[in-house]
Protein backbone atom coordinates (compact mmCIF):
# COMPACT_ATOMS: atom_id res chain seq x y z
CA UNK A 1 0.00 0.00 0.00
CA UNK A 2 1.28 3.48 -0.83
CA UNK A 3 0.14 7.02 -1.58
CA UNK A 4 0.23 8.59 -5.04
CA UNK A 5 0.68 12.34 -4.62
CA UNK A 6 0.05 13.08 -8.30
CA UNK A 7 -3.40 11.48 -8.11
CA UNK A 8 -4.17 12.28 -4.48
CA UNK A 9 -5.12 8.70 -3.71
CA UNK A 10 -4.00 5.56 -1.91
CA UNK A 11 -2.90 2.84 -4.34
CA UNK A 12 -2.15 -0.89 -4.18
CA UNK A 13 -4.52 -1.00 -1.21
CA UNK A 14 -4.68 -4.79 -1.27
CA UNK A 15 -0.95 -5.08 -0.55
CA UNK A 16 0.10 -5.24 3.13
CA UNK A 17 -2.68 -3.07 4.60
CA UNK A 18 -1.61 -4.24 8.09
CA UNK A 19 1.97 -3.04 7.68
CA UNK A 20 3.00 -0.23 10.04
CA UNK A 21 2.72 3.11 8.29
CA UNK A 22 3.62 5.39 11.20
CA UNK A 23 5.32 4.49 14.47
CA UNK A 24 4.55 7.57 16.54
CA UNK A 25 5.82 8.62 19.93
CA UNK A 26 2.34 7.76 21.25
CA UNK A 27 1.18 4.81 19.13
CA UNK A 28 1.65 2.88 15.89
CA UNK A 29 -0.87 2.79 13.05
CA UNK A 30 -0.96 0.56 9.97
CA UNK A 31 -1.57 1.61 6.39
CA UNK A 32 -5.24 0.67 6.46
CA UNK A 33 -5.79 2.85 9.52
CA UNK A 34 -3.79 5.67 7.93
CA UNK A 35 -6.07 5.60 4.90
CA UNK A 36 -9.22 5.53 7.05
CA UNK A 37 -8.10 8.41 9.29
CA UNK A 38 -6.97 10.56 6.37
CA UNK A 39 -10.40 10.18 4.75
CA UNK A 40 -12.14 10.94 8.05
CA UNK A 41 -10.03 14.04 8.61
CA UNK A 42 -10.88 15.17 5.09
CA UNK A 43 -14.56 14.89 6.03
CA UNK A 44 -13.93 16.95 9.17
CA UNK A 45 -12.34 19.69 7.03
CA UNK A 46 -15.48 19.70 4.92
CA UNK A 47 -17.74 19.76 7.99
CA UNK A 48 -15.79 22.71 9.42
CA UNK A 49 -16.10 24.54 6.10
CA UNK A 50 -12.37 25.06 5.64
CA UNK A 51 -11.97 26.77 2.26
CA UNK A 52 -9.26 25.83 -0.20
CA UNK A 53 -6.12 27.84 0.50
CA UNK A 54 -6.91 28.58 4.13
CA UNK A 55 -3.82 27.91 6.31
CA UNK A 56 -4.55 25.26 8.93
CA UNK A 57 -2.21 25.06 11.93
CA UNK A 58 -0.91 21.55 12.79
CA UNK A 59 0.34 21.56 16.39
CA UNK A 60 2.34 18.78 18.00
CA UNK A 61 5.70 17.07 18.15
CA UNK A 62 6.23 13.44 17.14
CA UNK A 63 2.73 12.03 17.63
CA UNK A 64 1.39 9.66 14.97
CA UNK A 65 -1.33 12.16 14.08
CA UNK A 66 1.06 14.88 12.90
CA UNK A 67 2.25 13.26 9.63
CA UNK A 68 -1.27 11.83 9.23
CA UNK A 69 -2.64 15.39 9.35
CA UNK A 70 0.01 16.54 6.86
CA UNK A 71 -1.06 13.79 4.46
CA UNK A 72 -4.74 14.71 4.92
CA UNK A 73 -3.91 18.32 4.06
CA UNK A 74 -2.05 17.24 0.94
CA UNK A 75 -4.86 14.84 0.04
CA UNK A 76 -7.41 17.67 0.16
CA UNK A 77 -5.13 20.45 -1.16
CA UNK A 78 -5.45 22.17 2.20
CA UNK A 79 -2.70 24.61 3.12
CA UNK A 80 -1.03 23.80 6.43
CA UNK A 81 1.45 25.41 8.82
CA UNK A 82 3.48 23.03 11.02
CA UNK A 83 3.99 24.26 14.60
CA UNK A 84 6.12 22.24 17.02
CA UNK A 85 5.49 22.20 20.76
CA UNK A 86 9.03 23.60 21.20
CA UNK A 87 7.71 26.97 19.97
CA UNK A 88 6.87 29.51 22.70
CA UNK A 89 3.19 30.48 22.76
CA UNK A 90 4.04 34.10 21.90
CA UNK A 91 5.68 32.96 18.67
CA UNK A 92 2.70 30.75 17.83
CA UNK A 93 0.33 33.66 18.39
CA UNK A 94 2.47 35.84 16.12
CA UNK A 95 2.15 33.28 13.31
CA UNK A 96 -1.60 32.85 13.85
CA UNK A 97 -2.17 36.60 13.85
CA UNK A 98 -0.05 37.09 10.72
CA UNK A 99 -1.79 34.36 8.72
CA UNK A 100 -5.31 34.77 10.05
CA UNK A 101 -5.58 31.03 10.60
CA UNK A 102 -8.91 30.00 12.10
CA UNK A 103 -8.28 26.27 12.43
CA UNK A 104 -5.84 24.24 14.49
CA UNK A 105 -5.26 20.49 14.48
CA UNK A 106 -4.04 19.49 17.92
CA UNK A 107 -2.02 16.28 17.80
CA UNK A 108 -1.20 16.34 21.52
CA UNK A 109 -3.08 15.46 24.70
CA UNK A 110 -2.46 19.01 25.89
CA UNK A 111 -3.29 22.31 24.31
CA UNK A 112 -1.78 25.79 24.45
CA UNK A 113 -4.02 28.69 25.41
CA UNK A 114 -4.53 30.02 21.89
CA UNK A 115 -8.30 30.60 21.73
CA UNK A 116 -8.74 29.27 18.18
CA UNK A 117 -12.22 29.40 16.59
CA UNK A 118 -11.99 25.82 15.22
CA UNK A 119 -10.15 22.98 16.95
CA UNK A 120 -9.70 19.44 15.61
CA UNK A 121 -8.08 16.91 17.92
CA UNK A 122 -6.32 13.61 17.25
CA UNK A 123 -9.58 11.73 17.96
CA UNK A 124 -11.13 13.62 15.02
CA UNK A 125 -13.31 15.57 17.42
CA UNK A 126 -14.37 18.90 15.91
CA UNK A 127 -14.93 21.82 18.29
CA UNK A 128 -16.23 25.15 17.00
CA UNK A 129 -15.67 27.70 19.74
CA UNK A 130 -17.05 30.54 17.63
CA UNK A 131 -17.88 31.25 14.02
CA UNK A 132 -14.60 31.31 12.04
CA UNK A 133 -13.81 34.28 9.82
CA UNK A 134 -12.26 32.91 6.66
CA UNK A 135 -12.69 36.13 4.64
CA UNK A 136 -9.17 37.50 5.10
CA UNK A 137 -7.26 34.26 5.45
CA UNK A 138 -7.48 32.47 2.13
CA UNK A 139 -4.29 32.47 0.10
CA UNK A 140 -4.75 29.68 -2.40
CA UNK A 141 -4.30 29.57 -6.14
CA UNK A 142 -6.63 27.27 -8.03
CA UNK A 143 -4.05 26.35 -10.69
CA UNK A 144 -1.27 25.59 -8.18
CA UNK A 145 -2.59 25.46 -4.59
CA UNK A 146 -0.42 26.63 -1.73
CA UNK A 147 0.52 23.44 0.13
CA UNK A 148 2.35 24.68 3.20
CA UNK A 149 3.94 27.67 4.89
CA UNK A 150 7.01 26.95 7.02
CA UNK A 151 8.06 29.80 9.27
CA UNK A 152 11.80 30.30 9.63
CA UNK A 153 13.89 32.84 11.49
CA UNK A 154 13.45 36.42 10.23
CA UNK A 155 15.92 39.30 10.41
CA UNK A 156 13.30 41.84 11.52
CA UNK A 157 12.55 40.01 14.75
CA UNK A 158 9.47 38.32 13.28
CA UNK A 159 9.43 34.83 11.73
CA UNK A 160 9.13 34.73 7.93
CA UNK A 161 6.90 32.27 6.13
CA UNK A 162 8.20 30.28 3.16
CA UNK A 163 5.34 29.38 0.80
CA UNK A 164 5.56 26.08 -1.08
CA UNK A 165 2.96 25.05 -3.65
CA UNK A 166 1.55 21.71 -4.67
CA UNK A 167 3.54 21.67 -7.91
CA UNK A 168 6.82 22.21 -6.04
CA UNK A 169 6.06 19.21 -3.83
CA UNK A 170 5.35 17.05 -6.87
CA UNK A 171 8.58 18.22 -8.51
CA UNK A 172 10.55 17.14 -5.45
CA UNK A 173 8.75 13.78 -5.29
CA UNK A 174 9.40 13.05 -8.98
CA UNK A 175 13.11 13.63 -8.45
CA UNK A 176 13.55 11.98 -5.06
CA UNK A 177 11.62 8.85 -6.05
CA UNK A 178 14.31 8.06 -8.61
CA UNK A 179 17.42 9.77 -7.25
CA UNK A 180 17.34 8.66 -3.62
CA UNK A 181 17.00 4.95 -4.34
CA UNK A 182 14.40 4.11 -1.67
CA UNK A 183 11.66 1.48 -1.92
CA UNK A 184 8.70 0.03 -0.03
CA UNK A 185 10.88 -2.06 2.27
CA UNK A 186 12.52 1.02 3.79
CA UNK A 187 11.90 2.13 7.35
CA UNK A 188 12.62 5.84 7.78
CA UNK A 189 14.10 7.21 11.01
CA UNK A 190 12.53 10.63 11.56
CA UNK A 191 13.87 12.95 14.28
CA UNK A 192 13.89 16.51 12.91
CA UNK A 193 11.02 18.75 14.09
CA UNK A 194 8.18 19.05 11.59
CA UNK A 195 8.86 22.79 11.49
CA UNK A 196 12.21 21.88 9.88
CA UNK A 197 11.61 20.68 6.31
CA UNK A 198 14.28 17.97 6.66
CA UNK A 199 11.49 15.98 8.34
CA UNK A 200 9.29 16.26 5.26
CA UNK A 201 11.82 14.32 3.22
CA UNK A 202 11.12 11.22 5.34
CA UNK A 203 7.36 11.72 5.22
CA UNK A 204 7.10 12.11 1.46
CA UNK A 205 9.46 9.23 0.68
CA UNK A 206 7.84 6.88 3.20
CA UNK A 207 4.33 7.53 1.90
CA UNK A 208 5.34 7.53 -1.78
CA UNK A 209 7.08 4.16 -1.55
CA UNK A 210 4.74 2.55 0.97
CA UNK A 211 7.41 2.32 3.65
CA UNK A 212 7.29 2.89 7.40
CA UNK A 213 7.87 6.20 9.17
CA UNK A 214 9.39 5.94 12.67
CA UNK A 215 9.02 9.16 14.69
CA UNK A 216 11.45 9.92 17.50
CA UNK A 217 10.61 12.53 20.13
CA UNK A 218 13.23 14.91 21.50
CA UNK A 219 13.00 13.45 24.99
CA UNK A 220 13.65 9.94 23.67
CA UNK A 221 16.64 11.04 21.60
CA UNK A 222 18.33 12.48 24.68
CA UNK A 223 18.69 8.89 25.92
CA UNK A 224 20.94 7.45 23.22
CA UNK A 225 20.46 3.82 24.28
CA UNK A 226 16.66 4.11 24.21
CA UNK A 227 16.87 5.79 20.82
CA UNK A 228 19.08 3.04 19.40
CA UNK A 229 16.77 0.42 20.89
CA UNK A 230 13.92 1.99 18.94
CA UNK A 231 15.88 1.88 15.70
CA UNK A 232 16.65 -1.79 16.33
CA UNK A 233 13.05 -2.61 17.25
CA UNK A 234 11.63 -1.17 14.01
CA UNK A 235 14.61 -2.22 11.86
CA UNK A 236 15.18 1.30 10.55
CA UNK A 237 16.99 1.36 7.22
CA UNK A 238 17.17 5.10 6.42
CA UNK A 239 18.79 7.62 8.74
CA UNK A 240 17.94 11.22 7.82
CA UNK A 241 19.49 14.03 9.85
CA UNK A 242 21.91 16.88 9.99
CA UNK A 243 25.57 15.80 10.21
CA UNK A 244 25.87 17.22 13.73
CA UNK A 245 23.08 14.94 14.97
CA UNK A 246 24.86 11.85 13.62
CA UNK A 247 28.13 13.07 15.10
CA UNK A 248 26.64 12.69 18.59
CA UNK A 249 26.52 8.90 18.06
CA UNK A 250 29.87 8.25 16.41
CA UNK A 251 31.53 7.25 19.68
CA UNK A 252 28.63 5.17 21.00
CA UNK A 253 29.68 1.52 21.25
CA UNK A 254 26.33 0.33 19.84
CA UNK A 255 26.37 2.62 16.82
CA UNK A 256 27.74 0.00 14.43
CA UNK A 257 26.53 -2.16 11.56
CA UNK A 258 26.64 -5.26 13.76
CA UNK A 259 24.11 -3.73 16.18
CA UNK A 260 22.11 -1.92 13.48
CA UNK A 261 22.31 -4.33 10.53
CA UNK A 262 19.16 -2.93 8.89
CA UNK A 263 20.67 0.58 8.48
CA UNK A 264 21.59 0.85 4.82
CA UNK A 265 21.37 4.57 4.01
CA UNK A 266 22.50 7.73 5.78
CA UNK A 267 20.98 10.86 4.23
CA UNK A 268 22.45 14.16 5.41
CA UNK A 269 21.12 17.66 4.85
CA UNK A 270 20.65 20.93 6.68
CA UNK A 271 24.31 21.87 7.18
CA UNK A 272 27.85 21.17 5.99
CA UNK A 273 28.84 17.47 6.00
CA UNK A 274 32.41 17.10 7.37
CA UNK A 275 34.75 14.79 5.50
CA UNK A 276 35.92 13.28 8.81
CA UNK A 277 32.37 12.31 9.81
CA UNK A 278 31.96 10.35 6.58
CA UNK A 279 35.30 8.63 7.07
CA UNK A 280 34.22 7.37 10.49
CA UNK A 281 30.79 6.29 9.22
CA UNK A 282 32.37 4.30 6.41
CA UNK A 283 34.24 2.28 9.03
CA UNK A 284 31.22 1.82 11.30
CA UNK A 285 28.78 1.00 8.47
CA UNK A 286 30.94 -0.20 5.56
CA UNK A 287 28.00 -1.40 3.43
CA UNK A 288 25.75 1.63 3.95
CA UNK A 289 25.26 4.41 1.41
CA UNK A 290 26.17 7.94 2.49
CA UNK A 291 24.11 10.62 0.72
CA UNK A 292 24.75 14.35 0.98
CA UNK A 293 21.95 16.73 0.02
CA UNK A 294 21.62 20.50 0.01
CA UNK A 295 18.80 22.96 -0.29
CA UNK A 296 17.18 25.87 1.51
CA UNK A 297 13.54 25.75 2.64
CA UNK A 298 12.80 28.07 -0.29
CA UNK A 299 13.85 25.27 -2.66
CA UNK A 300 11.43 22.63 -1.30
CA UNK A 301 13.51 20.52 1.09
CA UNK A 302 16.67 19.85 -0.96
CA UNK A 303 17.90 20.61 -4.46
CA UNK A 304 21.18 18.70 -4.86
CA UNK A 305 22.36 15.18 -4.09
CA UNK A 306 25.51 13.09 -4.22
CA UNK A 307 26.59 9.72 -2.86
CA UNK A 308 29.72 10.13 -0.75
CA UNK A 309 31.91 7.20 -1.74
CA UNK A 310 35.43 6.35 -0.59
CA UNK A 311 36.69 8.01 -3.76
CA UNK A 312 34.81 11.24 -3.01
CA UNK A 313 36.13 11.25 0.58
CA UNK A 314 39.68 10.81 -0.66
CA UNK A 315 39.35 13.41 -3.42
CA UNK A 316 37.70 16.32 -1.61
CA UNK A 317 38.72 17.52 1.90
CA UNK A 318 35.62 19.73 1.75
CA UNK A 319 32.84 17.51 0.47
CA UNK A 320 30.65 18.59 -2.45
CA UNK A 321 26.91 19.15 -2.03
CA UNK A 322 26.21 17.30 -5.24
CA UNK A 323 24.47 17.60 -8.57
CA UNK A 324 21.30 19.65 -9.19
CA UNK A 325 17.92 17.96 -9.23
CA UNK A 326 16.53 17.03 -12.64
CA UNK A 327 14.72 19.90 -14.31
CA UNK A 328 16.35 22.59 -12.17
CA UNK A 329 19.13 25.04 -12.93
CA UNK A 330 21.71 26.17 -10.37
CA UNK A 331 24.14 28.94 -11.17
CA UNK A 332 26.55 31.34 -9.49
CA UNK A 333 26.14 35.12 -9.42
CA UNK A 334 29.70 36.49 -9.10
CA UNK A 335 30.74 39.96 -7.99
CA UNK A 336 33.61 39.79 -10.46
CA UNK A 337 33.95 37.62 -13.55
CA UNK A 338 37.32 36.28 -12.43
CA UNK A 339 35.99 35.10 -9.04
CA UNK A 340 35.71 31.37 -8.46
CA UNK A 341 32.78 31.58 -6.06
CA UNK A 342 29.66 33.70 -5.75
CA UNK A 343 26.09 33.61 -4.53
CA UNK A 344 24.25 30.41 -5.40
CA UNK A 345 20.95 30.83 -7.25
CA UNK A 346 18.29 28.12 -7.61
CA UNK A 347 15.85 28.08 -10.50
CA UNK A 348 13.01 25.70 -11.31
CA UNK A 349 9.50 24.55 -10.46
CA UNK A 350 10.67 23.50 -6.98
CA UNK A 351 11.40 27.10 -5.95
CA UNK A 352 9.05 28.81 -3.50
CA UNK A 353 6.56 31.40 -4.75
CA UNK A 354 7.98 33.75 -2.12
CA UNK A 355 7.68 34.76 1.50
CA UNK A 356 4.30 35.29 3.09
CA UNK A 357 3.33 38.99 3.02
CA UNK A 358 6.90 40.23 2.63
CA UNK A 359 7.08 41.89 -0.76
CA UNK A 360 10.25 43.87 -0.07
CA UNK A 361 12.21 40.70 0.70
CA UNK A 362 10.54 38.88 -2.19
CA UNK A 363 11.81 41.51 -4.62
CA UNK A 364 15.30 41.10 -3.21
CA UNK A 365 15.45 37.30 -3.15
CA UNK A 366 13.09 36.01 -5.87
CA UNK A 367 12.96 36.68 -9.60
CA UNK A 368 12.23 35.00 -12.93
CA UNK A 369 15.02 33.25 -14.83
CA UNK A 370 14.20 31.90 -18.29
CA UNK A 371 10.54 31.86 -17.32
CA UNK A 372 11.13 29.88 -14.11
CA UNK A 373 11.08 31.02 -10.50
CA UNK A 374 14.56 31.72 -9.13
CA UNK A 375 15.88 32.31 -5.60
CA UNK A 376 19.08 33.93 -4.36
CA UNK A 377 20.15 31.64 -1.53
CA UNK A 378 22.65 33.85 0.27
CA UNK A 379 25.06 30.89 0.18
CA UNK A 380 28.52 31.21 -1.33
CA UNK A 381 29.29 28.36 -3.72
CA UNK A 382 31.32 27.28 -6.73
CA UNK A 383 31.43 24.50 -9.32
CA UNK A 384 34.35 22.13 -9.77
CA UNK A 385 34.26 19.21 -12.23
CA UNK A 386 30.48 19.78 -12.57
CA UNK A 387 30.15 19.27 -8.80
CA UNK A 388 28.74 21.98 -6.58
CA UNK A 389 30.50 23.09 -3.41
CA UNK A 390 29.07 25.40 -0.73
CA UNK A 391 31.45 27.40 1.45
CA UNK A 392 29.08 29.22 3.80
CA UNK A 393 26.76 32.22 4.10
CA UNK A 394 27.21 35.72 2.73
CA UNK A 395 24.97 37.29 5.35
CA UNK A 396 24.10 37.00 9.01
CA UNK A 397 22.07 33.83 8.68
CA UNK A 398 23.70 30.76 10.21
CA UNK A 399 22.91 27.12 10.80
CA UNK A 400 23.46 25.52 14.18
CA UNK A 401 22.51 21.89 14.89
CA UNK A 402 20.65 21.99 11.58
CA UNK A 403 18.40 24.91 12.54
CA UNK A 404 18.51 27.99 10.36
CA UNK A 405 18.86 31.10 12.50
CA UNK A 406 18.81 34.79 11.64
CA UNK A 407 21.18 36.38 14.13
CA UNK A 408 19.42 39.71 13.65
CA UNK A 409 16.17 38.22 14.91
CA UNK A 410 17.75 37.38 18.27
CA UNK A 411 19.13 40.90 18.52
CA UNK A 412 15.79 42.43 17.59
CA UNK A 413 14.03 40.44 20.30
CA UNK A 414 16.63 41.45 22.89
CA UNK A 415 16.10 45.10 22.02
CA UNK A 416 12.46 44.78 22.99
CA UNK A 417 13.50 44.26 26.60
CA UNK A 418 13.08 47.49 28.54
CA UNK A 419 16.58 47.29 30.05
CA UNK A 420 18.42 46.92 26.72
CA UNK A 421 19.38 49.91 24.60
CA UNK A 422 21.15 47.96 21.85
CA UNK A 423 22.16 44.39 20.98
CA UNK A 424 24.07 42.43 18.36
CA UNK A 425 24.36 38.65 18.07
CA UNK A 426 27.41 36.91 16.64
CA UNK A 427 28.17 33.28 15.83
CA UNK A 428 31.36 31.89 17.32
CA UNK A 429 32.74 29.45 14.74
CA UNK A 430 35.39 26.79 14.47
CA UNK A 431 36.09 26.56 10.77
CA UNK A 432 32.65 26.67 9.12
CA UNK A 433 30.89 25.09 12.10
CA UNK A 434 28.92 27.31 14.48
CA UNK A 435 29.91 26.37 18.03
CA UNK A 436 28.09 29.04 20.03
CA UNK A 437 25.83 32.07 19.69
CA UNK A 438 26.83 35.15 21.69
CA UNK A 439 24.64 38.21 22.16
CA UNK A 440 26.42 41.44 23.03
CA UNK A 441 24.12 43.91 24.77
CA UNK A 442 24.29 47.45 26.11
CA UNK A 443 22.37 48.32 29.27
CA UNK A 444 22.43 51.07 31.87
CA UNK A 445 21.39 48.66 34.60
CA UNK A 446 23.37 46.14 36.62
CA UNK A 447 24.29 43.30 34.22
CA UNK A 448 23.94 40.50 36.74
CA UNK A 449 20.51 41.74 37.71
CA UNK A 450 19.41 41.89 34.08
CA UNK A 451 20.94 38.59 32.88
CA UNK A 452 18.32 36.18 34.25
CA UNK A 453 15.40 38.30 33.09
CA UNK A 454 16.92 38.44 29.59
CA UNK A 455 17.17 34.66 29.37
CA UNK A 456 13.59 34.26 30.58
CA UNK A 457 12.49 36.94 28.10
CA UNK A 458 14.17 35.13 25.20
CA UNK A 459 12.82 31.72 26.18
CA UNK A 460 9.28 33.09 25.88
CA UNK A 461 9.92 34.76 22.53
CA UNK A 462 12.07 32.38 20.47
CA UNK A 463 12.61 28.60 20.14
CA UNK A 464 15.17 27.08 22.50
CA UNK A 465 17.78 26.70 19.76
CA UNK A 466 17.84 30.48 19.24
CA UNK A 467 18.64 31.31 22.86
CA UNK A 468 22.32 32.38 22.80
CA UNK A 469 24.90 30.36 24.67
CA UNK A 470 26.16 33.51 26.35
CA UNK A 471 25.10 37.12 26.87
CA UNK A 472 28.00 39.54 27.10
CA UNK A 473 27.46 43.02 28.52
CA UNK A 474 29.48 45.80 26.90
CA UNK A 475 29.53 49.55 27.41
CA UNK A 476 29.73 50.27 23.67
CA UNK A 477 30.19 48.49 20.35
CA UNK A 478 33.44 48.82 18.37
CA UNK A 479 32.99 50.19 14.86
CA UNK A 480 34.97 49.69 11.66
CA UNK A 481 36.18 52.39 9.33
CA UNK A 482 32.99 51.99 7.31
CA UNK A 483 30.92 52.80 10.42
CA UNK A 484 29.65 49.25 10.81
CA UNK A 485 29.74 47.32 14.07
CA UNK A 486 33.04 45.46 14.10
CA UNK A 487 31.87 41.95 14.95
CA UNK A 488 35.33 40.46 14.58
CA UNK A 489 36.58 42.84 17.24
CA UNK A 490 33.65 41.95 19.49
CA UNK A 491 34.59 38.28 19.25
CA UNK A 492 38.28 38.98 19.77
CA UNK A 493 37.56 41.03 22.90
CA UNK A 494 35.17 38.34 24.14
CA UNK A 495 37.73 35.54 23.74
CA UNK A 496 40.39 37.64 25.44
CA UNK A 497 38.08 38.14 28.43
CA UNK A 498 37.41 34.40 28.56
CA UNK A 499 41.13 33.64 28.65
CA UNK A 500 41.75 36.34 31.22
Amino acid sequence: MKYAFHNNQFTETELSPGKIAIAGSDRDIDWQTLQLKVMQLADVFSEAGVPSGHPVIIYGHKEHFFPLAILACMHTNTTYIPIDTIYPEDRIRTIIEATGSQVIINCTDKFPDLDMPVVIDFNLQLTINRQPDFSNAVYGNASDPLQYIIFTSGSTGEPKGVRITRESIRTFIDWSTEAFGFDGSDVFMNQAPFTFDVSLCDILNAFTHGGTLVLNATELIKDQDRFLDRLIRYKCSVWTSTPSFAYLFLRHERFTASILPSMKTFLFMGEELPNRTCGILRKLFPEARLLNAYGPTEGTIVTTLIEITDEVIASYPMLPIGYPMAGSELFIEKANHEDKEGELVLSGDHVSIGYFKNEDLNKEKFFLHKGKRAFRTGDLAYFENDLLFCIGRNDDQVKMHGFRIELNEISAVLCRHEAISDAVTVALKRGNEVKKLISFVITQEDPETVRESLIAFLEKAVPYYMVPGDISFVSAFPYSASHKIDKKQLIADYLERQLG
